[in-house]
């Protein structure tokens, strides 16, 4: 265990940190002691973790992440993730992150952040609040890798498959995306897949591919309809929607995070190349893979 690399996953009861600890632990070689941050080490998702082999379970305050970084001496890398419920927040913490990783002597970081358009993403934060927050992050990582002589990778992950549920929430998504017009194409991407690329990029973190390098991520790119047309095909229902006028509200309501993005998707929206990326990662899942392998329909279709 002491030859093992120590990486910290940030956020690992979320969905991306799950399925990033997941994707290296199905691995046949294991070159690393995963040690897992959650604000909660008692909850049912943090005892999962427990449970697994070589994963450690570590309580932390993302407001201190300098007191993770003392439990888990001569720590090797970083997968850091933000969670955009306020956007300077967001900031605030995903840039202390980095310093307390890179003081404890971290030498290769990790961070979800989001596309911004493709090519545009290296130099446009974007009018989008949580998008522009991910941004300073990105540039803040570089200057301070750079200073430490420490690595990074980026991934920038496109709107999340996960939020097609049967839940309000998952309703006002897709009622978002009609209003925005049935041909208004949107790309998507599992956060299992973001997890499988998270892994690579640590078990080849000196390689040419992501080593200081920033990656676009989306397995499909299609319009409300074309997606409403798969889900019927898939499941055999319609797609859930609900009235027009909770999305409306929502949408102004929270527009620093709702409505302005909704505007930008439409407007100038995600540029990954999805083709290229489904022939480098042929796990890479589009939304009919999705829909029958990871989704919460899958219940739905075998009744």
């Amino acid at each position: 265990m002491a030859s093992l690399r120590r990486l910290v996953v940030a956020g690992a009861t979320g969905k991306q940190g799950g399925a990033l600890i997941s994707a290296l632990l199905a691995k046949s070689s294991q070159p690393f002691e995963i040690y897992a941050i959650t604000r909660n080490k008692d909850s049912r998702g943090a005892q999962s973790l427990a449970s697994k082999p070589n994963v450690r379970v570590i309580e932390g305050n993302f407001d201190k992440p300098e007191a993770i970084f003392r439990q888990i001496p001569n720590a090797w890398g970083l997968f850091s993730v933000t969670m955009p419920m306020n956007a300077r927040t967001e900031e605030r913490e995903g840039k202390a992150m980095t310093k307390a990783a890179l003081d404890s002597g971290v030498k290769h970081i990790v961070f979800t952040a989001t596309d911004r358009g493709g090519d545009k993403s290296d130099t446009d934060p974007t009018y989008v609040p949580h998008f522009a927050s991910k941004y300073h992050i990105e540039r803040d990582i570089m200057e301070k890798a750079r200073a430490s002589g420490a690595t990074w990778t980026f991934l920038r992950p496109v709107a999340f498959m996960e939020n097609i549920t049967d839940s309000f929430l998952g309703r006002l998504f897709m009622t978002a995306w009609r209003q925005n017009g049935l041909n208004s194409n949107l790309q998507l991407i599992s956060s299992k897949d973001i997890g499988r690329v998270a892994a690579e990029a640590f078990l080849n973190a000196d390689s040419e591919e992501y080593r200081n390098k920033a990656l676009s991520l989306a397995g499909d790119d299609l319009s409300s309809e074309e997606a409403a047309a798969v889900f019927k095909e898939v499941t055999g229902q319609e797609m859930r929607t609900t009235f027009g006028f909770f999305s409306t509200t929502a949408k102004w309501v929270l527009w620093e995070q709702l409505g302005v993005m909704l505007k930008w998707f439409k407007t100038v929206g995600c540029k990954a190349d999805v083709k290229a990326l489904r022939q480098r990662y042929p796990f890479m899942m589009d939304f009919r893979s999705w829909l029958v392998e990871e989704s919460d329909w899958r219940a739905s279709m075998k009744s």
